[in-house]
Protein backbone atom coordinates (compact mmCIF):
# COMPACT_ATOMS: atom_id res chain seq x y z
CA UNK A 1 0.00 0.00 0.00
CA UNK A 2 1.63 3.42 -0.76
CA UNK A 3 1.84 6.46 2.08
CA UNK A 4 -0.97 8.42 0.32
CA UNK A 5 -3.16 5.67 0.71
CA UNK A 6 -2.29 4.80 4.08
CA UNK A 7 -2.34 8.34 5.26
CA UNK A 8 -5.78 8.40 3.82
CA UNK A 9 -7.15 5.49 5.09
CA UNK A 10 -5.61 6.67 8.76
CA UNK A 11 -7.13 9.92 7.65
CA UNK A 12 -10.59 8.91 7.77
CA UNK A 13 -10.16 6.62 10.93
CA UNK A 14 -9.11 10.00 13.01
CA UNK A 15 -12.37 11.61 11.15
CA UNK A 16 -14.57 9.03 11.91
CA UNK A 17 -13.73 9.27 15.89
CA UNK A 18 -13.98 12.85 15.50
CA UNK A 19 -17.60 12.73 13.91
CA UNK A 20 -18.40 9.99 16.82
CA UNK A 21 -17.60 12.87 19.60
CA UNK A 22 -19.94 15.29 17.60
CA UNK A 23 -22.54 12.92 17.49
CA UNK A 24 -22.67 12.38 20.82
CA UNK A 25 -22.50 15.88 21.38
CA UNK A 26 -25.58 16.53 18.81
CA UNK A 27 -27.31 13.74 20.97
CA UNK A 28 -26.94 16.12 24.18
CA UNK A 29 -28.19 19.07 22.33
CA UNK A 30 -31.27 17.23 20.79
CA UNK A 31 -32.12 16.32 24.45
CA UNK A 32 -31.47 20.18 25.43
CA UNK A 33 -28.61 19.45 27.93
CA UNK A 34 -25.53 20.97 28.16
CA UNK A 35 -23.28 20.52 25.43
CA UNK A 36 -19.62 21.37 24.70
CA UNK A 37 -19.94 23.70 22.40
CA UNK A 38 -16.56 24.67 22.38
CA UNK A 39 -15.60 20.77 21.50
CA UNK A 40 -17.86 21.13 18.76
CA UNK A 41 -15.73 24.18 17.39
CA UNK A 42 -12.88 22.36 17.82
CA UNK A 43 -13.48 19.89 15.79
CA UNK A 44 -15.43 21.72 13.18
CA UNK A 45 -12.23 24.14 12.67
CA UNK A 46 -9.87 20.90 12.87
CA UNK A 47 -12.48 19.59 9.72
CA UNK A 48 -12.16 22.73 7.99
CA UNK A 49 -8.68 23.36 7.89
CA UNK A 50 -7.43 19.60 7.53
CA UNK A 51 -9.96 17.47 6.00
CA UNK A 52 -10.78 20.26 3.83
CA UNK A 53 -7.07 21.76 2.77
CA UNK A 54 -5.20 18.64 2.96
CA UNK A 55 -7.16 15.28 2.92
CA UNK A 56 -9.63 16.31 -0.22
CA UNK A 57 -6.70 18.07 -2.44
CA UNK A 58 -5.04 14.66 -1.89
CA UNK A 59 -7.40 12.77 -2.88
CA UNK A 60 -8.80 15.15 -5.69
CA UNK A 61 -4.83 14.36 -7.22
CA UNK A 62 -5.09 10.72 -6.76
CA UNK A 63 -8.85 10.65 -8.24
CA UNK A 64 -6.90 12.35 -11.02
CA UNK A 65 -4.71 9.67 -11.84
CA UNK A 66 -7.04 7.37 -11.28
CA UNK A 67 -9.69 8.27 -14.30
CA UNK A 68 -6.39 8.63 -16.54
CA UNK A 69 -5.78 4.68 -15.40
CA UNK A 70 -9.49 3.62 -15.37
CA UNK A 71 -11.81 5.10 -17.57
CA UNK A 72 -15.10 3.49 -15.80
CA UNK A 73 -14.12 5.35 -12.60
CA UNK A 74 -15.04 9.02 -13.95
CA UNK A 75 -18.66 8.82 -12.41
CA UNK A 76 -17.55 7.81 -9.14
CA UNK A 77 -14.40 10.20 -9.23
CA UNK A 78 -16.76 13.07 -10.45
CA UNK A 79 -19.50 12.31 -7.68
CA UNK A 80 -17.00 12.27 -4.51
CA UNK A 81 -15.33 15.81 -6.00
CA UNK A 82 -18.43 17.65 -6.31
CA UNK A 83 -19.50 15.74 -2.02
CA UNK A 84 -15.82 18.01 -1.22
CA UNK A 85 -17.29 20.86 -2.44
CA UNK A 86 -20.73 20.03 -0.42
CA UNK A 87 -19.00 18.81 2.51
CA UNK A 88 -16.83 22.17 2.62
CA UNK A 89 -20.09 24.21 2.30
CA UNK A 90 -21.49 22.01 4.62
CA UNK A 91 -18.85 21.99 7.30
CA UNK A 92 -18.73 25.93 6.92
CA UNK A 93 -22.24 26.37 7.48
CA UNK A 94 -22.04 24.13 10.98
CA UNK A 95 -18.85 26.03 12.08
CA UNK A 96 -20.14 29.56 11.70
CA UNK A 97 -22.90 28.19 13.71
CA UNK A 98 -21.03 27.12 16.37
CA UNK A 99 -19.09 30.07 16.05
CA UNK A 100 -22.45 32.05 17.22
CA UNK A 101 -23.19 29.85 20.38
CA UNK A 102 -19.70 30.32 21.38
CA UNK A 103 -19.53 33.71 21.20
CA UNK A 104 -23.09 33.96 22.92
CA UNK A 105 -25.35 34.72 19.38
CA UNK A 106 -28.78 32.69 19.92
CA UNK A 107 -29.06 30.01 17.58
CA UNK A 108 -31.73 28.36 16.91
CA UNK A 109 -31.42 24.90 18.79
CA UNK A 110 -32.95 22.90 15.93
CA UNK A 111 -31.28 24.30 12.96
CA UNK A 112 -28.02 23.93 14.98
CA UNK A 113 -29.19 20.10 15.43
CA UNK A 114 -30.04 19.83 11.68
CA UNK A 115 -26.86 21.13 10.08
CA UNK A 116 -24.70 19.24 12.64
CA UNK A 117 -26.65 16.19 11.40
CA UNK A 118 -26.61 16.78 8.16
CA UNK A 119 -22.87 17.43 8.28
CA UNK A 120 -21.90 14.39 9.97
CA UNK A 121 -24.22 11.94 8.00
CA UNK A 122 -23.17 13.58 4.72
CA UNK A 123 -19.40 13.12 5.77
CA UNK A 124 -19.94 9.53 6.65
CA UNK A 125 -21.95 8.06 3.53
CA UNK A 126 -18.98 10.42 1.13
CA UNK A 127 -15.98 8.25 3.14
CA UNK A 128 -17.61 5.09 2.57
CA UNK A 129 -18.14 5.25 -0.82
CA UNK A 130 -14.16 6.62 -0.85
CA UNK A 131 -13.34 3.27 1.25
CA UNK A 132 -15.67 0.79 -0.60
CA UNK A 133 -15.00 1.65 -3.88
CA UNK A 134 -12.87 4.34 -5.06
CA UNK A 135 -9.98 3.17 -2.73
CA UNK A 136 -9.91 -0.18 -3.90
CA UNK A 137 -9.72 1.07 -7.74
CA UNK A 138 -6.84 3.18 -6.93
CA UNK A 139 -4.65 0.68 -5.27
CA UNK A 140 -5.35 -1.24 -8.34
CA UNK A 141 -4.70 1.13 -11.33
CA UNK A 142 -2.39 3.40 -9.90
CA UNK A 143 1.60 2.85 -9.99
CA UNK A 144 4.07 3.84 -8.32
CA UNK A 145 4.85 6.63 -10.43
CA UNK A 146 1.18 7.87 -10.08
CA UNK A 147 1.68 7.79 -6.24
CA UNK A 148 4.93 9.67 -6.64
CA UNK A 149 2.83 12.09 -8.62
CA UNK A 150 0.15 12.66 -6.33
CA UNK A 151 2.70 13.04 -3.37
CA UNK A 152 4.50 15.31 -4.88
CA UNK A 153 1.44 17.27 -5.60
CA UNK A 154 0.89 18.26 -2.65
CA UNK A 155 2.34 20.78 0.05
CA UNK A 156 3.86 19.24 3.07
CA UNK A 157 1.44 19.59 5.75
CA UNK A 158 0.58 17.76 8.49
CA UNK A 159 -2.43 16.56 10.52
CA UNK A 160 -2.00 19.44 13.29
CA UNK A 161 -4.06 17.09 15.79
CA UNK A 162 -2.99 13.42 14.89
CA UNK A 163 0.16 14.04 13.44
CA UNK A 164 3.55 13.95 15.06
CA UNK A 165 3.34 17.50 16.74
CA UNK A 166 -0.01 18.90 18.12
CA UNK A 167 -0.51 22.27 17.16
CA UNK A 168 -1.51 24.59 20.19
CA UNK A 169 -4.61 25.98 18.34
CA UNK A 170 -5.67 21.88 19.06
CA UNK A 171 -4.56 21.17 22.46
CA UNK A 172 -7.40 20.84 24.50
CA UNK A 173 -9.06 18.88 21.61
CA UNK A 174 -5.93 16.46 21.58
CA UNK A 175 -5.46 15.82 25.19
CA UNK A 176 -10.11 15.49 25.20
CA UNK A 177 -9.44 12.77 22.49
CA UNK A 178 -6.32 11.77 24.52
CA UNK A 179 -8.75 11.23 27.47
CA UNK A 180 -11.47 9.46 25.74
CA UNK A 181 -9.14 6.60 24.09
Amino acid sequence: MSGIMQQLKTDHRNIARLLVTLEQQMEIVHEERSADFDLMLDIMIYMTQYPDHTHHPMEDLMFEKLIAQDDSAKEIVARLEREHEGLADKGGRFLEMLRHVVDGALVERDALEEAGRDYIAFLRSHMEIEDSEAFPRAERALSEQDWADVESGMDARTDPVFGPVVADQFRSLYDYIQRES
